[in-house]
């Protein structure tokens, strides 16, 4: 990693970024072709670089796709994020809502589906800790699995 300049932040090259996230440098790139993820500084030669917040949000983005968000909507989150944060990730005070250049229906698109998936994960943790608690009854007793009588 390199930092180009005297603010002591860190800056990702694309290869960089992509390693630390778990994924291929193609996804790095798509991602950015796509304006999901944009790089933080171009250098004079016109190489991208990615701060640390960056890092955040690519995996963020990975986990949101996997969820099934849509594109367009994981691009909205993406926009919020970065009108609201710096480049380290701290949330700005000083942000108002001029900053963030989103209309008001696509916020509210946004706040609607994270809410359903906020609901479906709720839903899924429950199912996943009676599974977790009907398994341990059924085959762990004294640290052996337990006979199979049904």
């Amino acid at each position: 990693m390199s930092a180009p300049d005297s603010t002591q932040t860190t800056f990702y090259t694309t290869a960089e970024l992509a390693r630390e996230a778990g994924v291929t440098r193609r996804t790095v790139m798509h991602y950015a072709e796509l304006k999901l993820l944009t790089p933080d500084l171009t250098t004079a030669s016109g190489r991208t670089l990615y701060g640390p917040y960056s890092l955040r949000l690519l995996r963020d983005l990975m986990d949101l796709r996997a969820l099934g968000m849509p594109l367009d909507e994981a691009r909205d989150m993406v926009i919020l994020r970065r009108a609201t944060h710096d480049l380290e990730g701290n949330r700005r005070r000083d942000w108002n809502r001029e900053d963030v250049p989103l209309a008001d229906g696509q916020l509210q698109a946004l706040q609607t589906r994270l809410r359903a998936m906020h609901d479906a994960y709720e839903r899924q943790a429950d199912n996943l800790a009676r599974l977790d608690r009907w398994l341990t009854k059924r085959f762990i007793g004294d640290g052996e699995a337990m006979s199979d009588k049904s």
